[in-house]
């Protein structure tokens, strides 16, 4: 199976955006195995990059996890995360009627 393709710089990511991190099936390198859901709650700061946030994705950003996650490492459970936008995908949309 093809993994989806990621959001182009067109400005698809921002604060409030529904996402979805790639799993072990789709990424064997995902920092988060489980391929947990949340919602991206600010950018990631640039101090940061390299050092919490594997993957050397240029941009970042802050993802508050719908259910606590644990790491590929094991750590955890924790609640959110700073996540390398290599590893996330914008999530389907839900539709309410």
């Amino acid at each position: 199976m093809t993994p989806p393709t990621p959001p182009t710089s067109s400005g698809a990511f921002g604060v409030g955006v529904q996402v979805y991190v790639l799993d072990s099936s789709e990424d064997p390198e995902t920092p988060w195995p489980d391929g947990p859901t949340g919602v991206v709650v600010r950018a990631g700061g640039s101090a940061w990059q390299g050092v919490s946030a594997i993957g050397g994705s240029r941009r970042t950003w802050w993802v508050e996890f719908g259910e606590p996650q644990r790491d590929r490492d094991g750590s955890g459970p924790v609640t959110g995360a700073q996540v390398a936008e290599r590893w996330l995908r914008l999530a389907p949309e839900m539709r309410v009627d």
